[in-house]
């Protein structure tokens, strides 16, 4: 009788936005005739959760229970970038690692992200290393490593999820 019944927070659930989602539309060039194979995506360990993560003090992360990834964040990032560089370049034919039997790419992307974390109250930062190989993975025709920094617009979990598409699409952008 002495219990107060409470209500926890409700669970919301985010997913990185796609360039066509967010409006931002300009391919650079068109190749139809090309397939795009994107992957392997990989992504450090302590991203590898449902939660959103934040970046504290340093080398200190956040996790809340109550926002989290609507699936799972490798093939978020993997599925984006994929659409990303299909607008940006033309590509109708994209295909994710690993490949089915019936797709052979033209071209491969890997990209290795390093950092994908943001403050609640700041910006978004996202680290990567990234290259463009040959269909059979054996020669770099491109790469790099990049590291972007995007402020929010606005506070808290949408803003900061916003601000990590933002940089997917500009990393989309120079894999392009």
């Amino acid at each position: 009788t002495g219990c107060i019944a409470h209500k926890s927070p409700d669970v919301t659930y985010y997913s990185l936005l796609t360039m066509e989602q967010m409006g931002d539309i300009e391919a650079v060039s068109s190749h139809p005739e090309l397939s795009l194979g994107v992957g392997p995506i990989t992504i450090p360990d302590t991203l590898k959760r449902s939660q959103v993560a934040t970046r504290q003090h340093g080398n200190q992360y956040a996790f809340d229970e109550f926002n989290r990834w609507a699936g799972v964040l490798e093939k978020d990032i993997a599925n984006v970038i994929g659409d990303n560089l299909g607008l940006l370049l033309g590509v109708e034919k994209v295909g994710f690692f690993p490949w089915m039997q019936h797709f052979t790419p033209s071209y491969r992307v890997i990209i290795d992200i390093q950092r994908l974390d943001g403050s609640l109250k700041d910006e978004a930062v996202l680290g990567a290393r990234w290259a463009v190989v040959d269909a059979e993975g054996k020669k770099t025709l491109a790469g790099g490593k990049i590291v972007l920094h995007q402020s929010l617009n606005g506070l808290g979990y949408a803003a900061l999820v916003k601000a990590e598409s933002l940089l997917v699409a500009e990393l989309s952008k120079k894999v392009a």
